[in-house]
């Protein structure tokens, strides 16, 4: 995809991160996020497509917990799926360990196949880097195994496909009758045309596959927030007393 960014290296990373502003909270950040991780979660890469019914949220690399500081950093946030952010949690490996390199994959700053190879449908690490967050983030629980197997199967029509047009254009024409050439020869130009279009817009389709509109921005959120709170409020003072279970005694 032609978001990814090259190193000095030649590596390759999947997310190219935004020059953002700052911001009051973190969560301000969410549509871009949405957009520089192509709509998909930074550990186990599930798109929100594909997700279903499992909800997306803002992951910090380094937790908060311990790093304050890093809180409202945009770089320090990760576009995560709710399951791979509960299963990170706040672990945060000491010093020593991310210098034998056990910490979490991060998709802005690590060439993913250095780290990761697919055997079948298992995810298998190249190195401590990818054995660290197999295993801390179950990246090989049985729905990411279903999303490989669709995404495999996909991947084999797009063979097919490609084949097809291969054919077609090592296919030669002038053995046809002189009065299918011209015909056969505008066919086989449109078809090729066509496949140029595709490619040049594969990463807007890719992003617009990834993507779920159910996640975005809902521009009467605000004004429901405030109408619920008012009602909830004219609830409490109608009948007082403890409406919350961690204000009990």
């Amino acid at each position: 995809m032609s978001n990814e960014l090259t190193s000095s290296e030649g590596a390759r990373y999947l997310v190219q991160r935004t020059a953002v502003g700052q911001v009051k909270h973190y969560n301000e950040y969410i549509g871009q996020l949405r957009t520089d991780f192509v709509y998909s979660c930074a550990y186990c890469t599930i798109t929100e497509a594909e997700a279903a019914g499992i909800n997306f949220t803002i992951d910090h690399y380094r937790p908060r917990s311990s790093h304050r500081a890093l809180e409202n950093s945009y770089d320090n946030l990760m576009y995560c799926c709710r399951s791979c952010n509960s299963y990170k949690g706040d672990r945060d490996p000491p010093q020593a360990a991310q210098a034998s390199g056990l910490r979490f994959f991060r998709p802005d700053q690590d060439v993913r196949h250095e780290h990761f190879s697919l055997d079948g449908l298992k995810l298998i690490e190249e190195t401590g880097i990818g054995e660290f967050t197999i295993e801390a983030v179950d990246l090989n629980r049985a729905v990411l195994c279903r999303v490989r197997d669709l995404r495999r199967r996909f991947h084999a029509c797009d063979e097919y496909v490609a084949e097809g047009i291969s054919a077609l254009l090592s296919f030669r024409i002038d053995r046809l009758a002189p009065a299918s050439r011209a015909r056969a020869l505008k066919a086989r130009d449109d078809v090729v045309g066509s496949v140029s279009r595709l490619k040049d817009d594969i990463d807007e389709l890719l992003r617009e596959g990834a993507k779920s509109s159910l996640l975005d921005p809902d521009p009467e959120a605000e004004a429901r927030f405030r109408e619920r709170r008012a009602k909830l409020k004219g609830y409490e003072a109608i009948f007082p007393g403890n409406w919350r279970g961690r204000d009990a005694d």
